[in-house]
Parts: C-alpha cells; structure tokens; sequence
C-alpha cells in the first residue's frame, strides 16, 4: 500500500459526502431465484493481509515491550541518508520524520544523587548483525543508578502475571557487577517487580530472568540498575510476557491473535506491502535475516517509519497461519524497490538471479524435506513437518514493462520447481500466463456503493482475480459505520461474483493507536486494549456466514436519478509530463472555447498540481505528480466536441481529458493509463474514478496525438487519431443505498440472506424465495447497526458497534423483513432445495 499510489490498480477516493444517502426510504423487492444461476464461492474468499504499518508488529502484534532493543533504531536504510531531521534516499524520496535520540525509547536513571552517563557505542559488538550497543557509565550508584527503557507508548503489565527479561551484557578490566531489574511506574516512584541478577560481566553473555507483577499498570517501564560504579555494555535487552498466544517465548499478543481468530481467515498474505519492496533494494525485506535466533537477526528500517526487528519474521508469519488455519501467501521482490518511492530498479539479468533465487530459498525452507539445506534449518528452529505455501504473489504493486519482464522469470523459476503453487500477478501482463491478478482499492464511501456490481461483467476468460487490499479510508475519520457499510455493499459484489473473485483481503489489519501511519484500520490497539472497527465486524459476519453457493438475487426499487449530461471540460495527468495545444469545443456551428496559449492559460483553472503555458502549449510538467486537474468552462455546456492534441513527454503514463465536469462528478478518457497499458472512460464522484468501458493501448512519449470526445446526450464517443475507440451511453447515477445477496450453505442447508441498508430510514425488504420445498418460518438475524453512520468503535467504547443475534418468527417462501436504518444484517433461515 501506498500513500500515493500507482494508479495501474488501484484507486483513490478523495472527498465524497451522504449526498444521495438521506433519501427516503421505500419498500424494495429482494427476488431470490434458487432455481436460477448457481456460483460456487470461493472456500479462500475472505483472509488477512498484513504489513509492517502503524506498529502492527513491533509494539502490537509481536509481543516484545522493550522498544529499541538493539540500538539500532537511528540507522538509516542502505543507499539512504538522515538530513535535516529526515530520511533521504539517493534516488530523492523523502520521509519528514526521524527519531530524536540515538537511544531512542532509553533514558538515565539517576536516583538518590546518582550519576550515569549513556551513549551508543560501536566498539567490540556482539555480534556483525547487532553492531551496536549502549555503554553504560556508573560513575556514582547513590540510590538507583541505571536506565529505563518507556516499551512503545508504555509496558502494560498484570497483577499476578509473570514476565522474562533477557539481555547480553560485557565488560572490561575484569568489572563485574549486580544487576537490579525491576518494572515500574513510568515516573519510577512505584515499583511492581524486582530481581537481581548477580555478577553481571566480562565477555558478552546472555542473562535472563522472571518477575512477577504486584499490580496492573499499561503505561510502566522497565529499570536496569547497577550496584557499582563502572562501566557496562547491554545489548538486545528484551522482555516478554509469559502468557503470550500458545505461551509461546517470544510469541505475539494473545488478544490479538484472537481478534484474528475471529475473523476465519482462509489465507494469510504476508510480509507485505511496500515493506516487501523497501524504500530502496537494500531496504527490502529479506527473509533470510528475519529467521533463527533473535540475536541474529538485525532487523530494518521501516518504509512506514520505524525500525522493525524483525522478531516477527518469516518462520514466525508460517507458524501463524499454521495456528490461523490459513494458507500462507507469500510476497515476494522481483528487483524493483517501491515505485511510489522513486523506485530502484535491478536491470542486470544475472544480478536479478539472485533475487529468483531468494525466492526459491524460501519456499524450501517452507516446504523442503528434512534433507534439504533449508528443511533442515526450519527443523532446527522448530517446525520439522513442511509448512504448505499455497499462494506466491510476484511482487507488489508493480508495473511496467520491467515489472513485466521479472515476473515472467518468476513464474518459470516458481512453477518449474513448485507447479502446485498457485501465483498472483500485480497487474495484467501482456503475453504472459497468468492464474490471479491483485487489485487494490482505497476510496471514499460512495465509491463501494456504485461499484458493488464491478464484477458483474467482467470477462470470465481471463485470469481471477485478488482483490488483496481494499478499503473506504476517506470521509469515515478513524472507521466509521458509513464505511462499514459501504464495504458490506462491496463484499456482497465480491460474493456474487466469487467465479472471478476468488480472494478478497480488507488492508491494513492493524494500528497502534500511538501510531497512525495509515488514515483507516481495521483492528486498532494500545498497550493493554484492543477494539475491532464496525468493519471489522462486517468482515466476521461476511466470513462467518458464508454460503457456498451464491443464488440468483434481484433487487426491484425506485430507479436511481442522475445528473444532466453537462458541464465543463477539463485536462489531467497522473504520473505522466504531458502537454496540450489546438484546443477547439463546439457545440454545432457554435465555437464555446479555442486556445491560445502563446501568452497564458486565459480562461483555465488550475485545481490540483502546476500547470504552465510554455512554447506554446498547456503543460503539467511533473511526472511524478499522481493526481493533477485543470478546467475550463461553464456547468451549463452540454452536447458539444472536444478537439486537441495531446503528447506524453515522461512518466509511467498517458494523458487524460475532462469533461461534464460539475465540481465533484464528472467524466474523463483516460488515455494510456495503469501503467501505460489501458485507455479507458471512467466516471468521477468526489474524487473517486469508476471505469465505465476499457480497451488495451498505450501512448508514446514524444508524439503528438490528435484527441476527439462527441457529446450527445448520455452518448459519448472517443476518436484517438481518427480511430473511434469507444462508444458508450454514460452518466453517473446516485449511490444505491440497499443491497442483497442470497446464498445457501451447503453443509447446513441454511438459506442465507445478507442486506445492507446504507439509508436514514427503515426499508421495509419485500422476500421472495423461488425454487426450494420449504422454507422455516423462524430466521437466526445478525445486525450490525448503530444510532448514525458516523458512529465509531473506540479503546473506551470498543463494542459500541457490534452484531447483535436476535431470531425472527415470520420468514417463508414470502414475507416482509424490516431492514434498520444504517445496517448489516444477515438472515440464517433453514431450508430445503
């Protein structure tokens, strides 16, 4: 995922209201047609995709509470520099935010006239993957003298619950010294547990010991105290709970491996995300590093920005979808770093071996024998029976031609050695098998309620398809109902169409609530606390009570309204240097515009990004600009012609052209774009881009093409060059605000009715179920609901939005269900077919 991002997949909403949702409510006929078409659901539809992000790992889900226990967090990543209090990669990406302290989350403590002094040390490190450690200087002991590491955003520790500290330690000169440890308040005036471990000292040495907590407090610390005056070095101090998941040592968080329980995840995509790919090549995530003892593993700099450990490695992400019942999907780098982050790029066949062999590498160590070098390894770290990948995915939002290129070695290099993996490709490949392709959608609201029914005619020929990251992230503030329902409507398209959607992932899965990186998440947390968002419970219903055969379903209601086909014409770009010139509208006989830009952009306004008249022409200069707009015009146009010439100088790709522009709805061709691999017409609301036709085809830089749109009516027809490239009856309707889909499972021979009513009123829902013997009049019923749509969950209120189980005495064949305003709700009603 991205903040930015490369639009070949993926699609971004900007600001979109309720417009449309107050409607009044009316009576809607849900027709469910058992007799009718049949699809067979996908049995992998729903998993979990996790990435790096928000602390989801270190300070979350990996149940270290020592922050920075290698002191390392200040390095930057290779080919990458720290300036002016950020980090810079040499190829020019920036990220505004770096820590203040080379001992990050460390402090002195210097009790009852004590004196120490800290400072992170490179000399005789103990070991090449951990060069660092922290000296610690006791120059007079008083009454506490040591340090005191604050966990992330505090320790939460349980009265009665046991805790395991472990750190390396050396000295020089034959020092040795008692070491007190103790957990406390976070100011040092209470403490909850206290040990010694004695004769700390000499070569480096791994310590360890257990305290047990005489109260609860979520915001302690932990204190290192030394008995006498001299110097000591510490590295990879480390403490964790005992009762972590499965008391594994070393394990994740118990409560929210739970949360992830609850959810039934059919498969587990992981590492990634942009972490896979890294901020540079060198700052990829490389699994051989994230194996094996912990010590050994030197952890990296995280793209979201933090260091990660890497205790949450590779072997730990197997065992977890182990423990989940998922199949694990593996992210794998073909070369490229993150193309949102001035990407680099491996261009050298015989270097990019490496890399295909990086991959291979861990599938044996996954699914090898014993016998084999890396079977062997993951036997030694605890896992001798095989791990089953079932899923590799051949990159992450990548694009081009390069990306291209790579992934056809991967696919030979993967299916020559495992055929039974099953492989994703980030985008459509020209020429090139491919078995899943990955979408992404990142949006507003209105966007999930007019493209539920995306999938309805998508051609079944070609590969299936993963939607691996979606979500509505823009206009729900944290995640509110508005966006639970909203995804609702697009899960059950998703459903409906699960012959091509064969998987389905909601990203991101986790956020430290100390640490947003991304605007919206699924499950967010602190030290102690945990709550699931509204749709997060969406996504347990839906995996819940999935059907296995999805049903014939129709809805009748009141026709949508639309706008009238006007508005005014403008230009676009998204990562592409493009310019215009010769721009002529006419509507009949009547010229309403015809440039003349050998002065100035007279007339033109520029929205979004920097627009200049330079030789003659109109020009958006930047092409790693993502989203620019410029127009032009009055609201009132209508049934006019646009004609221009249009060249593409730089950029990944094409150029786009406005028009029926009405502020925040309008139409665009977008020539050339994904990648510089599509031409389509897309449909705008509030920022977010519905593809209402598309062909294949791509736009040279350095040429100019001559661009005709005719307008009449809904019609619209596009020419490039003289050539009609489409032809369609276009406008943008009103979001739909009632949905339903219809499916049985087979095992309990439930019929299983999902409705989502995304209005202010309750919809009286008119059901009829043809072709089935008999239906029970008495219906298990699963609402999601709350008091308004921008009711949220939080860590104080964590199931103010929640299901709630109620039953029904009133289905059959026939009859009339009372849909709740702002609503989930899913009917299990037995059946016989």
């Amino acid at each position: 995922m991205r903040h930015t991002t490369f639009r070949m997949r993926i699609v971004l909403a900007c600001a979109v209201g309720l417009m449309g949702l107050h409607q009044a409510a009316q009576a809607v006929r849900v027709d469910i047609k058992a007799d009718g078409k049949q699809i067979q659901v996908s049995p992998d539809l729903y998993g979990i995709f996790y990435e790096e992000i928000n602390h989801a790992g270190d300070g979350g889900l990996y149940a270290e509470m020592v922050q920075n226990r290698s002191f390392e967090e200040h390095l930057p990543p290779g080919n990458a520099r720290v300036e002016n209090g950020g980090l810079i990669t040499n190829n020019g990406w920036r990220y505004n935010k770096w820590v203040k302290s080379d001992l990050h989350a460390w402090s002195k403590v210097e009790q009852g006239g004590a004196k120490v002094a800290i400072r992170v040390d490179d000399a005789n490190p103990l070991n090449d993957q951990t060069p660092l450690s922290m000296r610690v200087e006791v120059q007079t002991v008083g009454g506490f003298a040591g340090v005191a590491n604050e966990g992330y955003w505090g320790m939460s520790v349980r009265k009665g619950e046991p805790y395991h500290l472990s750190f390396y330690a050396r000295s020089e000169s034959g020092h040795q010294t008692d070491v007190t440890v103790r957990l406390e308040k976070a100011d040092g005036s209470v403490v909850y547990a206290e040990t010694t471990v004695a004769n700390v000292g000499g070569d480096w040495k791994r310590y360890a010991c257990s305290l047990k907590a005489d109260a609860t407090d979520a915001k302690s610390r932990l204190a290192i105290g030394f008995a006498k005056p001299g110097v000591i070095w510490l590295d990879m101090v480390s403490l964790f709970p005992e009762n972590t998941y499965k008391k594994r040592p070393g394990g994740l968080r118990e409560d929210l491996v739970r949360m992830l329980q609850g959810l039934r995840p059919a498969f587990l995509r992981f590492p990634g995300g942009c972490v896979v790919e890294g901020c540079t090549l060198e700052n990829r995530i490389q699994w051989k590093k994230t194996i094996g003892d912990i010590a050994q593993r030197p952890g990296h700099w995280d793209l979201w920005g933090y260091r990660a450990t890497d205790g949450l490695g590779y072997h730990e992400f197997l065992q977890l979808a182990e423990d989940l019942g998922a199949a694990p999907m593996y992210v794998v780098n073909v070369g490229m770093s993150c193309q949102a982050r001035h990407a680099e790029v491996v261009t050298d066949p015989e270097e990019l071996k490496a890399y295909v062999q990086e991959t291979l590498d861990a599938l044996d160590y996954a699914m090898a024998p014993v016998s084999n070098p890396w079977g062997a390894l993951r036997a030694k770290n605890g896992h001798p029976e095989p791990f089953k990948i079932k899923y590799v995915e051949i990159g992450n939002e990548n694009g081009g031609e390069v990306y291209h290129q790579h992934y056809a070695v991967f696919y030979e290099a993967i299916k020559k050695k495992y055929p039974q993996v099953i492989t994703i490709a980030d985008q459509p490949i020209p020429n090139a098998p491919m078995e899943i392709v990955d979408e992404h959608f990142y949006v507003a609201p209105g966007w999930f309620f007019s493209n539920a029914d995306r999938y309805d005619n998508y051609d079944r020929k070609g590969p299936k398809i993963y939607v691996g990251e979606y979500a509505v992230n823009r206009d729900v503030h944290s995640g509110n109902l508005l966006g639970a329902l909203a995804e609702a409507a697009w899960m059950m398209g998703m459903e409906r169409n699960s012959d091509i959607v064969v998987m389905a992932s909601y990203a991101p899965l986790f956020e430290n609530v100390n640490d947003r990186e991304w605007p919206v998440n699924l499950i967010r947390f602190d030290s102690s606390r945990v709550l699931g968002r509204s749709s997060y419970y969406v996504q347990k219903m839906f995996a819940g009570h999935k059907p296995t055969i999805i049903v014939e379903t129709q809805i009748t209601a009141a026709d949508a309204k639309e706008d009238a086909p006007q508005g005014r014409i403008g230009l676009r770009t998204w990562l592409a240097d493009a310019e215009y010139k010769d721009i002529r509208v006419t509507q009949g006989d009547t010229v309403l515009y015809s440039s003349d830009f050998s002065k100035d952009a007279a007339g033109w306004k520029s929205m979004i990004g920097r627009w200049v008249v330079e030789r003659g022409v109109y020009r958006q200069p930047d092409a790693r600009a993502q989203d620019t707009l410029t127009v032009l015009g009055e609201t009132t146009w209508a049934d006019y012609t646009i004609e221009l010439k249009a060249k593409r100088n730089a950029g990944a790709e094409g150029f786009m052209v406005v028009f029926r522009n009405n502020d925040q709805r309008w139409l665009q061709w977008n020539c050339g774009g994904w990648g510089n691999t599509r031409h389509a017409i897309q449909a705008v609301e509030g920022g977010d881009a519905r593809i209402l036709t598309e062909k294949p085809g791509s736009i040279e830089a350095g040429r100019w093409y001559d661009v005709k749109i005719v307008l009449s009516g809904k019609r619209v027809q596009c020419y490039l060059d003289g050539q009609l490239i489409h032809d369609i009856q276009a406008n943008n309707p009103v979001p739909r605000t009632f949905f339903a889909n219809a499916g049985f499972e087979e095992s309990s021979g439930d019929l299983i009715v999902k409705l989502c009513n995304a209005s202010a009123e309750t919809v009286p829902a008119e059901i009829a179920v043809a072709g089935v013997r008999e239906v029970n009049s008495l219906a298990k019923v699963i609402t999601l609901t709350g008091t308004g749509p921008t009711d949220e969950n939080t860590l104080d209120e964590p199931m103010r939005v929640a299901p709630t189980e109620t039953t029904f005495n009133g289905a059959g064949k026939s009859f009339v269900y009372p849909v709740k305003p702002w609503s989930v709700t899913i009917l299990r009603i037995p059946a016989k077919r």
